[in-house]
């Protein structure tokens, strides 16, 4: 059976189809990308879609290189440090 999924990047909606049992890294790897994207996009907010998503991709792999450790665990941490800096740069625009 299929989920879908959603994910929302600079305003703009993307349904994502995957396996049920692949659902769970699906959503974190969406949550780490929109946290990624939603940071470039308040730096440059008249940025096009490509670019935040390209910018978003090259610091995801710049800060996150392959390594023999478990991805999971990475796509957590990055998860919760994109939630952190999200939540800092609310606090300090307030």
């Amino acid at each position: 059976m299929m989920a879908t999924l959603e994910a929302t990047i600079h305003g703009r909606k993307f349904r994502l189809a995957s396996p049920e049992a692949e659902s769970a890294a699906l959503a974190e790897a969406i949550a780490i990308v929109e946290a990624a994207c939603e940071v470039i996009a308040q730096k440059q907010p008249t940025a096009e879609i490509e670019r935040v998503l390209l910018l978003a991709a090259l610091e995801l792999a710049a800060t996150n290189p392959s390594s023999p450790e478990d991805p999971r665990v990475e796509a957590r941490l990055l998860a919760m440090t994109a939630k952190l800096k999200r939540t800092l740069a609310e606090t300090q625009s307030a």
